[in-house]
């Protein structure tokens, strides 16, 4: 079966000399009829007038007749003026309007053709040439409007058209979309979309009205509209091919008229009235190997020229989003094996870098771990040498300050032993005293040893303690004054009132002794040592100052030190090891606290013990 071009098959446009017009005069009075009945004869022109005298009358025949022109006088037993052409209007949109009047009313005109009139006739000015001019000038002029507004419809379709069909998300409602929208713009006409892959899928729209040619339609197309599914095997894919050519519409054929009984059977009742038997079209959407794809278009009538070109550019609109939507599909599913690839290949990538990562953790577990552990060694060496240097330095220095009290004990002994029977007691009395200046020296150093050593060994713990810091430094100078009874020092105490402090009572002790003995011993007769303590809300001060000899700065740095010595003889030759400043060093770093020393030559020194107070 081979398609015919549309253009074969369009209907003739033909002049208003080639047929009769359909003329309806409404006019009440029989006079004026009369006059343009004549004219119109006159004319020559082939015509059936139709009298009506009122609105009514008017409008009851403009609904049952299309009439091809209406002759109307604004002047009315119902209705007068411009109101008489605007509910005309209302009902009748088909037939255009001239109107004639007997006022030469320029204004009257002008309203009358804002309101629809195609042209305005003056009653006593009227010719056979005006009127049929105006006649001619009526119809063309509604023929235009009509155009430009069916123009404006199809455009307005094409581009909602065109729109939807880009938004649809499938082939499916790509299918629907313009099978709906071409059976809009043509009015009558139903519109079955066929989709042939596998099978044959039927998108249709309106298809409905024209169930009485069904059969027909089957058996010239080989296509069962009743059917929503039917498989590509019930069908020869040439038929389908030979339909759908290239996104051209054209005519399959004219169905040959039924019964009329058989014709209303298959109607539903609100079908449209006189209806002809349709005409079957083709429209090709896509053709891809043995993928066919386009629509069959059932129209009352056959398609004007005017709607060929947009029934063609949908068709192609649809070409379009149904190749790009194979192509998406296309792409969709080459992404998605990319991805899937890509997956695979990154947990493989994931695999292996785990497993290197780990081999490499593990490895550089065993360098940290051995690098540490070389480290360790190498510190532990140092600090093995360091102790050792220090332990020897040290015990040459508690040896060294051992030594001269015990010499001191042993030659007074001796002198006191051999002369003891000669000797008066003034001369005994001297060497007692010096017996006990050398115990007590060496019972310092003794003591210094024991609790130094106790504090490397971890015996020492920090304990803290509420007590009254008054008390404890009026015990401290008790002490100093019974140590030193014949070195004529002044030793005070300038802390005021209660002070309850809570901190380590036996380290608070142990530093105040050893300072207040060493400002006692390198201050010379008739000077002072001061003790005061300042308590605010975060720390402890207490400064024990002395007019004594001072430090020279060079040395300063060296009195905590253990492996260096910087000790020299009181002022009254007093010995000692230089071990008491360490341990009151240790002490308060033990508390979280410094020591701190200001000293000048010959002026006096002052060191200052600073703690942080705890809550209890």
């Amino acid at each position: 079966m081979e398609p015919k071009t549309i253009k074969d098959n369009l209907p003739g446009e033909t002049s208003i000399e080639e047929r009769s017009l359909k003329i309806l005069l409404v006019e009440d009075n029989p006079g004026d009829v009369v006059l343009v009945r004549e004219l119109l004869r006159t004319s020559g022109i082939d015509f059936s007038l139709e009298n009506v005298g009122s609105l009514k009358e008017t409008l009851m025949r403009c609904l049952a007749v299309n009439f091809d022109i209406l002759l109307l006088d604004l002047g009315l037993p119902d209705s007068t003026g411009v109101e008489t052409l605007k509910k005309i209007n209302v009902f009748n949109t088909k037939s255009p309007v001239v109107v004639m009047t007997g006022l030469d009313d320029e204004d009257a005109a002008l309203e009358s053709l804002r309101q629809g009139a195609q042209d305005y006739l003056v009653k006593n000015r009227l010719t056979a040439d005006n009127i049929i001019r105006g006649i001619k000038y009526g119809i063309e002029r509604k023929k235009i409007q009509d155009l430009l507004k069916r123009n404006a419809i199809r455009f307005s379709m094409l581009s909602s058209t065109t729109s939807a069909i880009n938004e649809c998300e499938d082939i499916p409602s790509i299918y629907s979309t313009a099978c709906r929208n071409i059976s809009e713009l043509l009015n009558k006409a139903g519109v079955a979309g066929i989709k042939t892959e596998s099978s044959v899928k039927i998108y249709s729209s309106g298809t409905e009205l024209f169930e009485p040619w069904f059969e027909q339609i089957t058996r010239l197309t080989g296509i069962d509209l009743n059917k929503s599914l039917l498989h590509s095997n019930d069908h020869d894919g040439n038929t389908l091919s030979n339909l759908f050519i290239d996104g051209k519409l054209h005519k399959i054929a004219r169905l040959v008229p039924l019964g009329q009984d058989t014709f209303k059977s298959g109607l539903h009742n609100d079908a449209p009235f006189n209806w002809s038997p349709p005409v079957i079209y083709a429209l090709g959407f896509t053709r891809n190997e043995m993928i066919y794809g386009g629509a069959i278009i059932l129209s009352a009538e056959p398609i004007g020229s005017d709607d060929v070109s947009i029934v063609e550019t949908i068709g192609n609109q649809v070409s379009l989003s149904l190749h790009r939507k194979a192509i998406e599909a296309d792409l969709k599913e080459s992404e998605d094996r990319h991805r899937k690839l890509s997956r695979e290949l990154e947990l493989k990538v994931k695999e292996r870098t785990h497993d290197l990562e780990s081999a490499n953790y593990h490895l550089n577990q065993e360098l940290i771990e051995r690098h540490l552990a070389e480290e360790a060694l190498r510190k532990s060496e140092v600090t093995l040498r360091e102790l050792n240097a220090t332990k020897d330095k040290f015990f040459s220095i508690i040896a060294h300050d051992l030594k001269n009290p015990f010499t001191c004990l042993l030659g007074s002994t001796e002198v006191l032993n051999e002369n003891l029977d000669s000797m008066d007691a003034p001369k005994i009395r001297g060497l007692v005293q010096v017996i006990n200046d050398s115990a007590r020296s060496g019972y310092n150093v003794l003591q210094n040893l024991l609790v130094w050593s106790r504090s490397q060994t971890g015996m020492i713990t920090f304990s803290p303690e509420k007590f009254s810091l008054k008390a404890l430094i009026d015990e401290c100078v008790s002490d100093i004054k019974v140590c030193y009874p014949r070195k004529d020092v002044i030793i005070t105490s300038e802390v005021k009132g209660n002070m309850d402090i809570f901190a380590d009572r036996n380290m608070i002790l142990t530093i105040l002794r050893n300072l207040a003995d060493n400002a006692v011993k390198f201050t010379p007769e008739y000077g002072t040592v001061t003790i005061t303590a300042v308590n605010d809300s975060d720390e402890l001060s207490i400064s024990v100052i002395d007019t004594g000899i001072g430090i020279p700065e060079d040395n300063i740095g060296d009195l905590f030190r253990l492996d260096k010595k910087f000790t020299r003889p009181g002022t009254k030759k007093e010995q000692g090891t230089g071990l008491g400043l360490k341990i009151c060093n240790e002490f308060a770093e033990m508390q979280g606290g410094t020591i701190k020393v200001r000293s000048t030559v010959k002026i006096g020194s002052e060191f200052i013990v600073t703690i942080p107070l705890r809550k209890e």
